[in-house]
């Protein structure tokens, strides 16, 4: 590491072995599975870059030195993208947080540290907004989610990141003794989404944005769940332009009453959550009723994000919903599945009657997929306490659903072809990949699929 240190003069440095360590962690915990693996995982040093220059040096010192880089955000991911499995350099992008501009017609254009709540801030004042992001907004960077995500709010609406014209642009830092800098655009961006920072160092992000609406953070209550989903079916291709409709049987919402509230999300009840325009509620509140259900929530979406003893419904959805869960209780992990169009209601029939209720208690977050209704399945799962064992009922339930027809994305193992319902790398992405990381020193073991083409 002398060398190295030497390399990086001037540049500020974590050396702390135990901020290194707490650096170096995700949110990879949702998972018994990866706890057990990533556990002892840490960088030996981390990097905080001010600006893309400094992320040069940094780039140019690991490659001369052939140093492991893995690039972090605000750590907010679930399948440990973000731990430096081979030691050597975490790179800290939170300091590259300007906010370049925001133009209704042109889009938001950021530094890959910046929070997404800050880039939603320019685009508000500009009067337009973001069309997605996660439901971390307030912490998550939008370098973080373009490179780890896929979707999330808003993926009703637009699909998610990588439909198109979801991604506008990428300024790209390779590793390299002397990095070059790239600017992608269009199509060319998703050879960088979703790779978990291994198909090089995004300092830059442009989205397009959406005009800017009032919306109406809305709950609803069901008696049962299979009512519930076909509710937010007919609310996903209703024509009312929710923001996102996420189902949850009672078993997955036994957090939120104590965050919504027991009259927003009573006990034992199934709920349907949503995101809708301000005028939606005359028509909202009779399709809940046709289909059992009745409105526990309606209220004003930027007043709740703003008032510090309110939670805004997005942060009951997508991932926080198994965090919230897991505060009630600890042995509640998650799968990712797709109910797939054509087939939406009949798969989660399926999946519900095989697995809901108590083994796996049912989460959907429903979206547009190559450019239909489906469902991402976020399920939350309860695996026997064994590890043995535990990794042996997934692997059942897994290949039950893909025997069933219904993909999974296995978020206990960390790869990027895992995290794939395809279970592979895009060609495209390994090509890019050769070219902008010879030596292999991005995140690796991430890309399981990569062989480095230079020794």
């Amino acid at each position: 590491m002398m060398d190295l240190k030497a390399a990086l003069a001037g540049i500020a440095l974590i050396e702390d072995a135990a901020l290194v360590r707490q650096r170096s962690r995700d949110f990879f915990w949702f998972s018994p599975i990866l706890e057990r693996r990533l556990r002892g995982k840490s960088a030996d040093i981390v990097a905080c870059p001010r600006d893309e220059a400094e992320v040069i040096a940094i780039a140019a010192a690991c490659a001369r030195l052939r140093v492991p880089l893995t690039v972090r955000g605000a750590g907010t991911g679930t399948y440990g993208q973000g731990v430096p499995e081979q030691g050597g350099v975490l790179l800290d992008m939170t300091g590259l947080d300007r906010v370049l501009w925001a133009d209704p017609a042109r889009g938001a254009r950021a530094a890959a540290g910046a929070r997404m709540m800050a880039v939603e801030d320019a685009a508000l004042a500009a009067g337009a907004e973001l069309r997605m992001h996660p439901s971390t907004k307030r912490v998550a960077t939008i370098g973080g989610y373009f490179c780890g995500g896929s979707g999330g709010i808003g993926s009703l609406l637009w699909g998610g990141l990588r439909e198109p014209g979801n991604l506008q642009g990428a300024r790209v830092v390779t590793v390299e003794e002397t990095p070059r800098v790239l600017e992608l655009r269009g199509a060319e961006c998703n050879l960088v989404n979703r790779t978990y920072g291994s198909t090089g160092i995004v300092t830059e992000v442009e989205v397009p944005l959406a005009p800017r609406r009032e919306w109406r953070d809305a709950v609803a209550a069901f008696p049962g769940f299979l009512t519930a989903a076909r509710a937010g079916d007919a609310l996903a291709r209703s024509g009312l332009g929710a923001k996102f409709c996420d189902v949850l049987e009672d078993t997955a919402a036994i957090g939120l009453p104590p965050v919504l509230g027991v009259e927003a999300a009573p006990p034992g009840a199934h709920l349907l959550l949503a995101m809708l325009p301000a005028g939606a509620e005359a028509a909202f509140a009779p399709l809940i009723a046709a289909h059992g259900g009745r409105v526990t929530l309606w209220a004003e979406s930027r007043a709740r994000e703003a008032d510090p003893h309110a939670t805004p419904v997005y942060e009951c959805a997508w991932g926080h919903t198994t965090l919230h869960a897991r505060k009630i209780d600890r042995s509640l992990t998650y799968l990712q599945t797709l109910h797939p169009p054509g087939r939406l209601l009949e798969t989660v029939e399926w999946s519900w009657r095989q697995f809901g209720g108590r083994e796996m208690p049912m989460h959907l977050c429903f979206l547009i997929y190559e450019g239909e209704v489906a469902a991402n399945g976020a399920h939350l799962l309860r695996l026997p306490a064994d590890p043995a064992a535990a990794e042996a009922r997934l692997a059942e339930i897994i290949a039950a659903h893909e025997a069933a027809g219904i993909p999974v994305a296995n978020p206990h193992v960390n790869t990027v072809e895992a995290g794939s319902r395809h279970k592979r790398v895009p060609g495209d992405q390994l090509g890019f990949k050769a070219k902008v990381d010879p030596h292999g020193l991005l995140n690796p073991g991430k890309m399981a699929s990569y062989a480095p083409v230079i020794p």
